[in-house]
């Protein structure tokens, strides 16, 4: 799939409130744990290829970085508006 959206936590956690479902709820639609629904909320995991087509078809939304309504202009070269360090994007396996 494409690069995902910087913000793609927040357009799930959106989108399955407008829904009104909870995060149990929406695992249990897309017949997945609830424990990977909050780790994507949360930002802790980037969904699989194949669970990030799961919510984007029920939740009928785009997490792709094209398709986002976010301003790309913070990832572009050379200006950093400070608010995503390497240590948002990096996990250690301590």
């Amino acid at each position: 799939m494409d690069q995902l959206a910087p913000d793609y936590d927040d357009l799930v956690r959106s989108a399955r409130e407008d829904k009104g479902l909870s995060q149990s709820d929406l695992a249990n639609e897309l017949n997945e744990k609830s424990s990977l629904i909050r780790k994507i909320e949360r930002g802790d995991t980037l969904p699989s290829d194949r669970v990030q087509t799961k919510l984007e078809r029920f939740l009928e939304i785009n997490l792709n970085a094209e398709g986002s309504s976010g301003d790309d202009s913070e990832w572009s070269g050379g200006s950093s508006s400070g608010s995503y360090t390497l240590g948002d994007v990096v996990k250690r396996k301590d």
